[in-house]
């Protein structure tokens, strides 16, 4: 049988409202963050010339936001976007309380295929930038524990090469420190132009 009786610790923090106010005003400041992010992104140069597949671009940003990604706050930018089915294009910047923000290039089904030798070419780049490879078979987990990525710079190209064609989705990702709160938008941005001018090079 579950227990009510409360820890010294939670006893002080369900008297003490101010935490949750910094919490909330936090978090609102995340959403304004995101809305800048996606601001920054829409009008990056590459932004207007990239082959985008179906209506990515059309269907604008959406702003997710949640209480409970293994238990702690996230919000989520994904744009541009395009998920149908089985195919996907979708570069998602994600903020994790107490951990990170991640983005994500996520390519999947016949988008993923158009785009698989320009990525395996370009082992290079991406180890220099410090990308992280997916290397599980849910694609639907977004942080970097539990072995869910691996360092690119840390694979043979060739494994890489092969990891790239042989599975049938990929997702490149990169953090980005809570500490580097100012710095966050341009740096998502650079690595944005740069995964993008990787795949139509």
């Amino acid at each position: 049988m579950d227990t009510f009786e409360l820890t010294p610790e939670e006893q002080a923090l369900i008297q003490n409202p101010n935490w949750l106010y910094l919490k909330n005003s936090a978090l609102q400041k995340v959403m304004v963050l995101m809305g800048q992010l996606q601001e920054a992104l829409q009008t990056h140069p590459l932004t207007g010339t990239f082959p985008f597949p179906g209506q990515c671009l059309q269907l604008g940003g959406k702003i997710s936001r949640g209480e409970k990604y293994k238990e702690l706050p996230y919000i989520i930018l994904d744009y541009p976007r395009y998920f149908k089915q089985e195919e996907i294009f979708a570069f998602r910047t994600m903020f994790w309380w107490g951990h990170y923000f991640i983005a994500t290039l996520h390519l999947s089904g016949r988008v993923k295929e158009m785009y698989s030798e320009a990525l395996a070419d370009a082992w290079s780049e991406l180890a220099e930038g410090r990308f992280q490879l997916y290397v599980q078979e849910d694609p639907w987990q977004h942080d970097l524990g539990n072995g869910n990525y691996r360092l690119i710079s840390a694979i043979p190209a060739n494994e890489f090469k092969q990891l790239v064609y042989r599975r049938s989705f990929i997702k490149l990702a990169k953090p980005y420190r809570l500490e580097d709160w100012e710095e966050i938008i341009p740096k998502i941005v650079t690595d944005y132009g740069l995964l993008l001018q990787l795949l139509i090079r």
